[in-house]
């Protein structure tokens, strides 16, 4: 039995005064905290044990003497897993020293190589050939639409490195010089919106209910409901036009988008990362239909998949089908006009949190594919985020920061700023320490919700390393600015680099182009969004 650190013991009465017995301990190995509830009068049959969430899902620490890791007990594999600070659980061979995972790694080796594709794992030698046709890390043929680097403006200003981060260069400014760059970007921000709010539209969840489109409710819903919206606002829920989803990932916003348009209809998800595809299933299941003729894959399945819904019907016409289509590729390499399904339709170009520069690539990616077949592009809805990741040689309107003074290093430390927009404010010791005593009267639905919002904001600052904020929230930042002035000047900072990508779309031809929040900062921190209704 696992010793107990932490051990409380409280006494409640409820409204029947009865008492209740009340147990809290901390297990010292796993660190879970185990609420035993007693109550007197059936203490002997009514026992509850309740697993607080929070500390169940939390990883486990790696073992606190690094320098006296525990040893492997008999058959556990010898390999040193120095992230985990430990050694592999995994079983051995009798007479081995590592699992088959690790055997590349013992020097009497001679069975296992390390895949020539990934060498996270390893195959047995013998058995390569077979390996490397069906590995999942093996290169995909090259789609009819790819084009190396071709919506890359600037790829030499993405080689340019520097010893110091552009975080680092901000801390070092002199307050004098830090003020002026702020007032150099208040002016600037200012001019470019020349006292111009951006108007906040959200559409309720009616939309939804009348196009009968059923959500898992939360604030997903209200975000989605609010983008078929403005969809549908702008004449662009309609079956003859070409949907292309963005950073589609899952498929979701395309799930959405095709309960509102119907069959039979076209969507083409581009991402250069191989999901779950949880949503694409989803499109496959639809009443009095023949599952077992949905999916038509092509030759090289790597590359594409298309998935037509089939009724009973045989007799029915290509025309009658919905035709699902998956780019695994980045949107850097994404030529539209060598894309046979856009041949003579109208694209609607729509994306979800379109993370920093992979919203500039696909600006870009529009306005190649408009120059090469004019009035292609019928409306584009993009939400926008991630700001921190910007990179100045996929930005697509450099010669707007000219106009404003800004150069390239100017515009990597702008990209730091937007980060106190979303970034949260750390608590005092009082302050936590309040929290904790109201957290224990949640129950646990509240808990598991806030803990998916602190996922979602820990993500997006570990993506480029820029948390900012001092140790201690109690002593002033080193601004000088307070926390609600610097979540203020962090948005002011966003909407001037996404005003550069409004002037951008306009001085190529794109009409009806505004920024409008969508949904309001209760729901989502990122909630602008772009849009064009090019009709």
């Amino acid at each position: 039995m696992n010793e107990v650190t932490e051990k409380t013991t409280t006494t409640e009465t409820n409204k029947d005064n009865k008492k209740k017995t009340i147990v809290q301990v901390v297990d010292e190995k796993t660190n879970l905290k185990t609420r035993v509830e007693i109550t007197d009068e059936n203490s002997n049959k009514k026992i509850f044990y309740r697993v607080n969430k929070k500390q169940k899902n939390k990883k486990k620490r790696p073992n606190d003497d690094p320098e006296h890791p525990p040893q492997p007990g008999p058959n556990q594999c010898h390999y040193f897993v120095k992230r985990k600070n430990r050694y592999c659980h995994l079983c051995t061979k009798k007479g081995k020293l590592y699992c088959g995972e690790h055997a590349v790694f013992d020097p009497e080796n001679q069975e296992r190589i390390p895949c020539p594709y990934d060498n996270a794992h390893s195959v047995v030698k013998k058995d390569l050939q077979k390996h490397l046709e069906r590995c999942n890390s093996r290169p995909r043929p090259k789609d009819e639409c790819y084009e190396e680097n071709c919506n890359i403006r600037d790829i030499k200003a993405l080689e340019k490195t520097k010893e110091k981060t552009p975080r680092e260069e901000l801390k070092e400014m002199s307050k004098e010089d830090f003020d002026k760059f702020v007032e150099r970007i208040l002016n600037a921000y200012n001019d470019a919106f020349k006292d111009q709010e951006i108007p906040t539209e959200i559409l309720d969840h009616e939309a939804l209910n009348e196009r009968k489109i059923e959500t898992h409710g939360g604030k997903h819903a209200i975000q989605q409901a609010s983008i078929l919206g403005h969809l549908g606002k702008i004449n662009s829920l309609e079956k003859e036009d070409v949907y292309v989803e963005f950073g589609a990932g899952k498929g979701e916003l395309t799930y959405y988008v095709r309960k509102a348009v119907g069959d039979p209809s076209t969507y083409i998800l581009v991402d250069r990362r191989n999901f779950r595809m949880k949503f694409d299933r989803e499109n496959k299941k639809k009443k009095g239909e023949n599952n077992d003729n949905e999916e038509s894959i092509n030759d090289n399945n790597e590359s594409s998949i298309e998935t037509s819904n089939v009724t009973t019907n045989s007799s029915m016409s290509d025309k009658d089908l919905t035709i699902q289509k998956r780019l695994y590729m980045d949107i850097k390499d994404l030529c539209l006009s060598k894309l046979s399904l856009l041949k003579d339709k109208k694209l609607v170009a729509v994306s979800k949190h379109l993370c920093g520069c992979a919203t500039d690539l696909t600006l870009k990616c529009l306005v190649n594919y408009t120059d090469a077949v004019p009035n292609s592009v019928k409306s584009v809805f993009i939400a926008l985020c991630c700001h921190q990741i910007c990179k100045y040689g996929m930005y697509c309107n450099p010669e707007y920061l000219t106009h404003y003074g800004f150069n390239q290093e100017d515009f990597e430390k702008i990209c730091v700023l937007t980060t106190w927009a979303i970034c949260g404010k750390r608590e005092s010791k009082s302050e936590k320490e309040s929290d904790n005593n109201n957290n224990n009267n949640k129950n646990g639905e509240e808990e598991e919700e806030d803990d998916d919002d602190e996922e979602e904001a820990k993500d997006e600052l570990k993506k480029t390393e820029l948390e900012d904020g001092n140790e201690n929230p109690d002593e002033p930042h080193w601004s000088g600015m307070t926390f609600e002035e610097r979540t203020a000047f962090g948005r002011k900072c966003k909407r001037f680099l996404d005003m550069g990508r409004v002037h951008y779309l306009r001085d190529h031809g794109y009409k009806n182009v505004r920024l409008v929040h969508y949904v309001t900062q209760k729901y989502s921190l990122e909630n602008c969004a772009l849009i064009v209704n090019n009709m």
